[in-house]
């Protein structure tokens, strides 16, 4: 839906001071590499609305440029997460830094070819830490858990898809800089499409669908703990 524009709300507030809102590309070519184009962009705000006084660009709520279609967010041991659309190739996932450009429309996914390249050079494009590759999963809701209630899931993002229809584990690396391997599948099209997903305080993990009207469902999830 390139011609949407999208608000993630997923960031723990009481851990972070601010609201950080993703906005698609809405069909616009020139808009996310434009920084006084709202679109493709992640912003950051204070609570209140206003702009805080250390955002990239004064005055503005630019935080960093170059994105698709950002579908999900959360904020995790300092570093804030997003998972995104790509065009028909490429969902990303990204690790977001304040001022960075993430390459759209000119880069999908990795910076692997000679046009790529040459932008990425030029621009200090981020590269995502993940990639789906010549294909795409329809990368959506995101989250991290760290909850003794599934070991196995300690310091891994959780996310869903639409299009594949399963939920992912992404084992993070000790500084969680990276992710360390492939992705762990569960539940693939057994519920349909994935629109969301979020982790109790308690670490219980609840997952929604995405049918439109009265089909959707909230799902809790109950892994095996072994």
């Amino acid at each position: 839906c390139p011609s949407c524009l999208f608000f993630c709300y997923s960031i723990t507030l009481r851990a972070l001071p601010n609201l950080f809102v993703s906005t698609g590309d809405a069909g616009i070519t020139e808009a996310p590499q434009n920084p006084a184009h709202l679109s493709g962009k992640i912003l950051r705000m204070n609570l209140d609305g206003t702009i805080p006084n250390d955002n990239p660009i004064a005055g503005s709520p630019v935080w960093s440029i170059g994105h698709r279609n950002p579908q999900g967010m959360v904020y995790a041991n300092g570093k804030l997460y997003c998972s995104s659309h790509g065009g028909n190739i490429e969902d990303e996932i990204n690790l977001l830094r304040a001022g960075r450009n993430y390459g759209w429309p000119n880069v999908e996914g990795p910076c692997d070819t000679p046009g790529e390249i040459t932008f990425c050079n030029a621009n200090s494009v981020v590269p995502p830490i993940f990639s789906s590759g010549g294909v795409t999963w329809a990368f959506c809701g995101l989250d991290y858990y760290n909850n003794d209630a599934y070991p196995r899931w300690k310091n891994n993002l959780l996310m869903v898809s639409l299009k594949n229809q399963t939920l992912y584990s992404f084992q993070l690396s000790a500084d969680g800089s990276t992710i360390t391997g492939p992705p762990t599948q569960y539940f693939v099209n057994q519920f349909g499409r994935l629109r969301d997903i979020a982790i109790s305080p308690a670490g219980k993990v609840y997952i929604c669908t995405s049918y439109g009207g009265n089909a959707d469902v909230i799902v809790e999830v109950t892994p095996v703990v072994e």
